[in-house]
């Protein structure tokens, strides 16, 4: 493909990958207005947000492993225009069914695109140039990912919660016109279609039952006998899947693809830094409205320092990968991770503001440069480049869902020992034990960042050894 096609694809592939990910956290802010215009309950209401994230893990590994078959290109446009119709039926909904109904569209169609994007891009760009394709598409998913609430808190200081969903619809559609005029014409496959429906059924039930045990343990806490109980469940379904996909003829997961290092390893760490993130999603809204008295607009610019950042430096990254190879620069911006994770862990109000903007600057500047998905498709063989970009989704999903329930369990555990008592909502007469808690939470996170990090200096020795070899 001639080069300005390419940009021009890459442009619209990665407009839509920012549409799907800002939806599962861009609603979180709309959810008090959502609970009273469509007269549901707040518990109810809050279904919006997770049977879209829910529906999207358990679809993901199933587009993946039929897009390698079909086309990529052909599951990426049809998820497109079936997102477009999603958004539109969220947005004209008066009702809580319908908006429910709306948002399973919204996550099928989504979960097309997810599991497309990643194999599409690694097609029409020649390897030299997958670092810097790779690390664009990269700072549109990453700043989806975190720039929801301050997007979503901006857009309810002016407009109704409607336009949350409308705007992709005009922006899904231009990005649908370009792909069918540009997009390469794939060769139509007559072979037939074979996906592991056993192996399908037992992994969308780990999925659910995952899910149901990370909600519901929020509600009635982790360590209730039904809760322990899902998660043994899960475990036992996961052990089922593998030693299905171990045992069929023409697995759903060919479980080949994590015996190579670099792309357990870049699944793994990409699962712990998109956990991390959403502990700045769920927290510092409190930490801003609650704590320091900022408006839901003034919150919401603030919070826009971390995609600022991330949409110069994940490019950046990519090129830099490009040339040192992509553990190498997520290795250095893992040890960048660590500097916003003490200031958020020490940070109070009587630090001033200048401070938490530049650690969530500096956060951004880490996210961007991170280059996970250049870790994971580049260790990915050409064969598995659907399923790849699929699994890497999943991680990305599943990263969000964890760092979601951690975040806020962790944060009302560090309130509660503060206040010798169990709290669930913010503590507007104390907001030291807000602080208390937000600290013990940030904690974890700086935790999970080391992880990470001792994982990528494993793999760099790893692979400095088998080059010397």
């Amino acid at each position: 493909m001639k080069q300005n096609s390419q940009w021009t694809l890459l442009l619209a592939t990665s407009m839509v990958s920012f549409m799907s990910t800002i939806d599962a956290s861009i609603v979180n802010i709309a959810v008090p207005k959502l609970s009273h215009d469509l007269h549901a309950p707040m518990n109810e209401a809050e279904w919006v947000v997770s049977v879209y994230l829910v529906l999207i893990c358990v679809l993901l590994i199933f587009f993946g492993k039929l897009s390698d078959q079909i086309g990529r290109i052909k599951i990426f446009q049809i998820g497109t225009l079936i997102f477009v119709a999603g958004s539109l039926g969220c947005g004209l909904s008066t009702t809580l069914p319908l908006m429910l109904a709306a948002r399973i569209v919204q996550a099928v169609g989504a979960s097309m695109t997810m599991a497309t994007n990643f194999g599409i891009i690694t097609q029409i760009f020649p390897r030299s140039r997958h670092g810097v394709a790779l690390g664009v598409n990269s700072s549109f998913v990453q700043v989806g990912n975190i720039m929801g609430p301050g997007l979503g808190g901006l857009i309810l200081a002016v407009l109704s919660w409607h336009f949350i969903f409308f705007i992709n619809v005009p922006i899904g559609l231009i990005a649908f016109a370009f792909g069918y005029k540009i997009f390469p014409k794939e060769l139509p496959t007559h072979q037939k279609v074979q996906i592991d429906f056993i192996g399908y059924l037992v992994y969308a039930l780990a999925v659910v039952s995952f899910f149901v045990a990370i909600y519901w343990g929020q509600e009635i806490g982790f360590v209730k006998p039904e809760i322990i109980l899902l998660f043994l469940s899960t475990a036992i379904l996961i052990a089922m899947f593998i030693f299905r996909e171990n045992h069929t003829q023409n697995p759903l997961l060919n479980l080949h693809i994590f015996k190579n290092a670099g792309f357990s390893i870049g699944i793994i760490s990409a699962m712990l830094v998109y956990a991390v993130g959403y502990f700045n999603n769920m927290i510092m809204p409190y930490y801003l409205q609650e704590t320091l008295q900022y408006s839901s607009a003034i919150a919401g610019l603030i919070l826009m320092s971390i995609p600022l950042l991330n949409i110069f430096s994940a490019p950046i990254g990519g090129m830099i990968g490009d040339r040192i190879g992509a553990e190498k620069i997520s290795l250095i911006a893992l040890v960048i991770f660590l500097i916003p994770e003490l200031i958020f862990m020490f940070i109070t109000p009587s630090w001033g503001i200048i401070w938490l903007i530049a650690g969530l600057m500096l956060f951004g500047l880490a996210n961007g440069t991170f280059q996970n998905n250049p870790m994971i498709m580049g260790n990915a063989g050409k064969q598995f480049q659907g399923i790849a970009g699929s699994i890497a989704a999943l991680a990305r999903n599943l990263g969000m869902a964890i760092g979601l329930s951690l975040s806020t369990s962790l944060l009302y555990l560090g309130i509660s020992r503060k206040a010798g008592q169990h709290i669930t909502t913010y503590p507007n007469h104390n907001p030291a034990w807000f602080i208390s808690g937000m600290h013990f939470s940030y904690w974890f996170a700086l935790g999970m960042i080391v992880v990470a990090l001792i994982l990528l200096i494993g793999l760099v020795r790893h692979q400095k050894r088998l080059s010397q070899d």
